[in-house]
């Protein structure tokens, strides 16, 4: 019997070493009288240092001596076994929380019992169960004072929480929600979306969806901007979902009234275009046909009166024959500036041709044209658009660019039409330009190719030349005819 006595006090004494736990015995004087290695290793002192000393002379901080001492004032009171927390001191001083569970162990009858205390450390578990609470209060603040509205959703798109925003944007209130299905509440398109974040783990955002509200059809369709972000657990699967929304309906309307009055705009440009490009087709007619034939009669009668007196004649009459050469030789240079009948007879690629044999001619440029792809006739407007285009290059590069050199490259494919000018000139700082108002030429030419769907690139730098690349898309109202030019 003695031996199996012995044999349980090894087992005990084994299991009071090893245990992480906390163990204290005291004695009914409350003197320590077992303090195992964990206990050592958690305050610092060493078993010798503690032993037949009273905890709450050393251990135990001021402030919690008198408590300790109620709670153990009776050893059989039922709040002795209750779980409690309060400090102990180190021999550093550092206070470290232990949560206690504490019994009276009657050993010899009639005499006081001894207490047995098992304790845990929970100072780093307070650190973080304050910190959890910290960020709980956090994420609460932050919930509640965005303006957005905001909802969060398990992964079955379930509610467990709306902010203010999202119940006041709902006309209801925000309790309303917790546990409803997003979509039996507010059925729409955007399942299969939700459906897919969850699948793939992506967030998802969308910009001025359309939605109906189902209990609120007097609202019509309203817009939203929204964003879908998942929250994964441990196992890197959904467990959340973050629904945050904006309404923009009301500047969905505007954008959409801004697209109709800048397509109305767009359109009266071009008729303000095809109204100038028609007058200047009208005038270098008049010019060509009427005053230009005028002129011509004009010309004859001097002619005739000359011979008419057999070559001779008065000075008079030669100085008239001179000044009206001069005025027709004027005429059709204006003419020709004004609409070019090459244009409207032949087509854009004789007319570019032309626009080069007349710069080289007038001003001494030497343009290296290639074009390539375009076998038909494209529309008016579009054949406008790229000789004005390249005429107001060209024009530029004579006037600014200080050199005398330039290539043209054109290009059609089946989707769009591309031109470059490019000159080895001194180029210059468009930006510069811009702000001063030097470029309306420039402004010009990206507003005819806007008008049509299409852009213009300008690349400059001072000292290193200017590049004008312009891209019209080929579409079915651009093309008129499958003749080649």
């Amino acid at each position: 019997m003695r031996n199996l006595s012995e044999k349980n006090d090894q087992v005990l004494r084994v299991l009071m070493e090893v245990t992480p736990d906390l163990i204290v015995l005291l004695d009914s004087a409350g003197r320590i009288i077992k303090f195992n290695k964990a206990c050592e290793e958690l305050t610092g002192y060493s078993r010798d240092e503690v032993t037949a000393r009273n905890p709450l002379d050393f251990l135990v901080p001021d402030k919690w001596i008198d408590v300790v001492r109620n709670r153990f004032s009776d050893p059989f009171s039922p709040e002795v076994a209750k779980p409690h927390e309060h400090p102990w001191l180190t021999k550093a001083g550092e206070e470290r929380l232990i949560r206690w569970r504490c019994a009276a162990l009657g050993l010899v009858d009639n005499e006081p019992p001894f207490i047995l205390g098992i304790g845990t450390d929970v100072a780093e578990q307070a650190l973080v169960e304050e910190e959890f609470r910290r960020q709980k209060r956090l994420l609460e603040l932050f919930f509640e004072s965005i303006l957005h509205c905001a909802a969060l959703l398990d992964r079955n798109f379930n509610f467990i929480r709306v902010n203010q925003a999202y119940a006041r944007a709902c006309h209801r209130d925000a309790s309303a929600f917790a546990g409803r299905n997003h979509f039996d509440l507010y059925p729409s398109d955007a399942k299969a979306i939700f459906e897919e974040v969850v699948r793939t783990v992506q967030p998802y955002t969308a910009r001025a969806h359309p939605f109906e509200f189902p209990d609120h059809p007097e609202w019509g369709v309203t817009y939203w901007d929204w964003t879908l972000v998942p929250v994964m657990d441990h196992r890197g699967e959904v467990e959340l979902l973050l629904f945050c929304l904006n309404d923009v309906t009301e500047r969905h309307h505007i954008e959409e009234n801004l697209r109709h009055v800048t397509g109305q705009l767009q359109n009266l440009s071009m008729q303000l275009v095809e109204v100038q490009e028609n007058e200047r087709r009208r005038v270098a007619r008049i010019l060509h046909d009427e005053i230009g034939q005028e002129l011509t009669a004009i010309k004859l009668a001097i002619q005739n009166q000359i011979h008419a007196l057999h070559g001779g004649g008065d000075d008079r009459l030669h100085g008239a024959l001179n000044g009206v050469n001069e005025i027709i030789g004027r005429v059709r240079q204006i003419s020709l500036d004004l609409r070019p009948t090459v244009l409207d007879d032949l087509g854009l690629i004789p007319a570019l041709v032309w626009l080069i044999d007349r710069q080289r001619s007038l001003a001494g440029l030497e343009v290296s044209f290639r074009h390539r792809g375009l076998d038909v006739r494209l529309s008016q407007e579009m054949e406008t658009a790229v000789y004005r285009i390249v005429q107001e290059a060209l024009t530029n590069i004579v006037s600014h660019a200080d050199v005398l050199r330039a290539t043209l490259f054109l290009w059609a494919t089946d989707q769009e039409l591309i031109f470059s000018i490019a000159d080895p000139g001194r180029g210059f700082d468009l930006n510069a330009a811009m702000s001063a108002g030097s470029g309306g030429g420039l402004l010009g030419m990206r507003e005819r190719a806007r008008m049509l769907g299409g852009r213009v690139t300008i690349e400059t730098t001072p000292g290193a030349g200017t590049t004008i690349t312009a891209n019209l898309p080929m579409t079915p109202k651009a093309i008129v005819a499958t003749e080649s030019q």
